[in-house]
């Protein structure tokens, strides 16, 4: 495809392996496995049928390298090589690149180093080992720790020189006095924007596709070759040797065979869009009833499922999703409690309190979809403005936003009329609302009242700050209702981004980043860090990039 229809393209946008076998079972002649694939009578999912090989191969052609996705780690790391000097082409199944969100994670950048802003990269690393219970490979952590500064420093001076500002994301002050890793944050997100809060430009472009955007010109005029509605469709893999390639399938219906003498790279994103995925590797996060990004066509775990058909395995744990109150764009922040600033009563459908409110929030929604049903409620009265600052002085919530807008009554107007939100003069016709037993709600809201005139939560070791009455009508309740943000999920790799197989033996000539790299991200995504997962893609798509583009390793 030409420059030409890529930049018409772009435009546009704005596993199995530890179910099927180990390495030695997938490996074949080919890019066959010499074990006879499950048949899909015998297969409970049909992902974990490996397909019959390809062989009518339209054309063959020779790259150093092919990367395959065109998500923020693929431009990057297609742009990098091919800066280092490799010849590479990218492929992408849809008919664009795709970025989203707005924070890029990094540690001690120079826009750390102007505002006077210092991070322990010590205490980042002991802090996300606790969070999440050593199931990281810190190895992987460390290099992103080590090298986010500097591949972001390039690409914060790469886009001053296009005109592109940026900020700090700023953390809620109360969120920053926490000493507790569940509810602490570090300033590491760094957004491509002009003020905090601003997700995008004033044309309507996302931050994040306009960053990714602005590289992949860079990457075009650079040489990098660009296809589009294009699929990868299977690794070539002899035997039990490296990986040397990808074939393809064009808009037209044609199998390319693209050789890659220097490594290919996965970056096909992760799952979110793969439902039987979903619900074998992450079937907490599977429970959120809403998608913030509920179009995620080039998310269905492709990069995943053909590294495994050749022998790869899945990462050691299960996916890590983030979910995140759904509402909470749509209304603001008083409406819900677990930002690390609100500390509302939160009551499940049979009208009991279930956990301490004041968590991030993604262990808030992890919280409240354990309950009956996946449903819990925040409850809060009619003084809930002088309470809100008397928990959270500064009425800033996340990304610096304040909690009480102009329009919150026009907001939560909406959501009344959406059903998510409920209003009543009496507890008991607040219980009936959202259906929880009246007495139960009465004697669970008595106790907490009563908890909150002495100061101590005797139940979950609420802070004495975020204890606040419910006694004056009217009354209301916000549904905790989650939506899925991410879901990290990818292969085994090692500390070079190499592919590995069952025995941890990597698999020569394949490489994985993004949300196709497993092991960073296990069971659960935390909010310590803002921004980690574009932040590993920036870095490792640069590192990585730079590495093969040159006959090296990330790191040496």
């Amino acid at each position: 495809m030409s420059h030409e229809l890529s930049r018409r393209a772009l435009i546009k946008g704005g596993a199995a392996a530890g179910l099927l076998a180990t390495a030695g079972a997938l490996v074949g002649c080919g890019n066959r496995p010499n074990k006879a694939p499950a048949t899909v009578a015998e297969s409970k999912h049909a992902w974990e049928v490996i397909p019959d090989s390809i062989t009518d191969i339209a054309s063959v052609e020779d790259f150093d390298i092919v990367v395959v996705g065109a998500g923020i780690a693929g431009v990057i790391a297609a742009q990098s090589a091919a800066e280092a000097g490799a010849k590479v082409v990218l492929v992408e199944k849809t008919d664009s690149i795709s970025a989203r969100g707005h924070d890029i994670g990094a540690v001690n950048t120079k826009a750390h180093k102007a505002e006077g802003i210092v991070i322990n990269p010590a205490q980042v690393r002991d802090d996300y080992a606790q969070l999440t219970g050593n199931k990281t490979d810190m190895n992987l952590f460390n290099i992103w720790l080590e090298h986010s500064g500097e591949c972001v420093d390039y690409y914060i001076d790469m886009m001053d020189e296009r005109g592109v500002p940026h900020i700090i994301a700023p953390v809620n002050e109360a969120i920053l006095a926490q000493t507790s890793p569940c509810l602490k944050q570090y300033m590491t997100g760094i957004d491509f924007i002009d003020q905090p809060g601003k997700q995008k430009t004033d044309d309507g472009e996302n931050i994040n596709h306009r960053f990714v955007r602005l590289i992949f010109e860079y990457g075009l005029k650079l040489g990098v070759d660009a296809r589009f509605n294009t699929k990868a469709e299977q690794l070539i893999r002899e035997g039990s040797g490296p990986v040397t390639g990808v074939i393809v399938s064009t808009e037209d219906g044609q199998h390319i065979q693209l050789n890659a003498s220097k490594g290919v790279i996965l970056a096909t994103g992760g799952i979110d869009g793969n439902e039987d995925m979903m619900e074998t590797w992450a079937p907490l996060a599977n429970k959120s009833p809403d998608k913030i990004y509920p179009d995620v066509p080039g998310n269905t775990g492709d990069g995943i499922l053909m590294g495994m058909w050749v022998g790869a395995a899945r990462q050691k744990g299960n996916a890590a999703g983030m979910a995140l109150p759904s509402f909470a764009a749509k209304i603001g922040g008083p409406l819900f409690a677990g930002d690390g600033s609100l500390g509302w009563l939160n009551v499940n459908l049979n009208g009991m309190r279930y956990a301490n409110e004041i968590c991030s929030l993604p262990m808030g929604c992890y919280s409240a979809m354990c309950q009956p049903q996946a449903a819990a409620y925040s409850i809060y009265d009619g003084d809930f403005k002088e309470k809100l600052l008397a928990q959270n002085p500064s009425g800033l919530g996340l990304g610096g936003v304040p909690q009480l807008t102009d329009d919150l009554e026009e907001k939560m107007a909406t959501a009344k009329e959406q059903g998510f939100f409920f209003e009543a003069n009496t507890i008991e016709e607040l219980a009936e609302a959202i259906g929880a037993p009246a007495d139960t709600l009465k004697s669970t809201i008595a106790h907490y009242n009563e908890m909150c005139a002495k100061g101590v939560d005797e139940d979950y070791n609420k802070p004495a700050q975020y204890l606040t009455t419910i006694e004056t009508p009217p009354f209301y309740a916000s549904r905790v209702k989650c939506a899925l943000l991410v879901c990290c999920f990818g292969l085994n790799v090692d500390s070079y981004a190499r592919v590995c197989d069952g025995d941890d033996e990597p698999i020569e000539g394949l490489y994985a980043i993004g949300n196709v790299m497993g092991n960073m991200f296990t069971d659960s995504y935390p909010m310590l860090v803002p921004g980690i997962s574009h932040g590993r893609c920036v870095t490792f798509g640069r590192l990585l990039g730079q590495a093969l583009a040159t006959g090296k390793l990330i790191g040496q």
